[in-house]
C-alpha cells in the first residue's frame, strides 16, 4: 500500500508540566483551546503591532469560546482587520 500524502507537521508545539484535566481525570480539552486561542491572537496582533492583548478566553452558551481584549491604546479598527479572519469572536474587557 503507498500513501500520497505526506505526514502531518504541528505548527505549534507547547510543553506543558501537566495537562488539564477534569473531575474524573481526564484531558481538559476546553481549557487547551483557550490557550491556543491566547496565544494564536496575541501572536496576530503582535505581529501586526497591534498592542491590544488577550487577557482572558471565556465560553459563551451562543458564541462559544470568546477572547476577550485589553485596549492597550489599540484601535478597534485594528483589531478587527486582524483578528477578523478567525472564527472566534472577541470582544472588550470589562
Amino acid at each position: 500500500m503507498h500513501v500520497h500524502e505526506r505526514a502531518a507537521h504541528p505548527k505549534h508545539i507547547t510543553i506543558l508540566d501537566e495537562l488539564p484535566k477534569t473531575a474524573v481525570g481526564k484531558v481538559f480539552k476546553p481549557e487547551l483551546r483557550k490557550q491556543a486561542i491566547t496565544r494564536v491572537f496575541n501572536a496576530a496582533l503582535e505581529e501586526a503591532e497591534v498592542q491590544a492583548r488577550v487577557v482572558s478566553v471565556i465560553d459563551d452558551k451562543k458564541r462559544g469560546l470568546v477572547a476577550q481584549l485589553r485596549r492597550n491604546g489599540a484601535d478597534e479598527a485594528d483589531v478587527a482587520r486582524v483578528l477578523g479572519s478567525f472564527a472566534n469572536s472577541w470582544e472588550w474587557e470589562a
